[in-house]
């Protein structure tokens, strides 16, 4: 026997107590209900070596012409190498990847080398190795927006490979793999 709906969850004030503007922590929450993909972005960097950062703003765009948007911190550090790069790369991660994210993810990590079994370094832009998927890009155009810069890029080639993929939700990795919720009621 299916159990009914959850009972509604108290709501979650949208302003702060002086009334300024939106309370961050209580948006971060309601952003992190909604699960999202986890993809490394990465450029060749001054003298060869990979500029790399894991990413979940990743997003598709058009088909025709095929562009994806991915978003940067505007005081990033690595936003001149992103911003102007000839090329980057998105590799969307594929479930048992979630070390490779996490090292990404870290500023000071992701800076350390890594091993080629990890990453393959030939081509116009870095790509993790074993993702579910690959994009090379150009650079279309970059956007500031509040404390981002929302890049746009144009879909050069791409590939993509079997397998689950790995998704952030509620400020944990989990898994993506296609399955359809058997139990779910149909729409009527």
């Amino acid at each position: 026997m299916r159990a009914g709906p959850a009972p509604a969850a108290a709501p979650v004030v949208a302003a702060d107590a002086s009334g300024a503007g939106p309370d961050t922590a209580a948006l971060r929450h309601v952003f992190g209900q909604y699960p999202t993909g986890v993809a490394v972005v990465a450029v060749h960097g001054a003298a060869g070596m990979p500029v790399t950062m894991t990413i979940n703003s990743f997003t598709t765009l058009s088909l025709q012409p095929p562009l994806v948007a991915w978003s940067i911190g505007e005081r990033a550090a690595d936003l001149p190498m992103f911003r102007d790069a000839a090329y980057f790369g998105i590799s969307l991660l594929s479930s048992g990847q979630e070390a490779v994210a996490r090292h990404f993810a870290d500023p000071l990590r992701r800076r350390t080398p890594v091993a080629a079994d990890v990453l393959d370094l030939g081509g116009a832009a870095p790509r993790v190795r074993n993702a579910v998927g690959w994009l090379l890009c150009t650079v279309e155009r970059s956007l500031p927006l509040g404390d981002h810069v929302l890049i746009v890029g144009r879909v050069e080639c791409f590939e993509a490979a079997p397998g689950a993929a790995l998704a952030y939700h509620r400020s944990r990795y989990t898994r993506i793999d296609g399955r359809a919720d058997v139990d779910a009621l149909p729409w009527t």
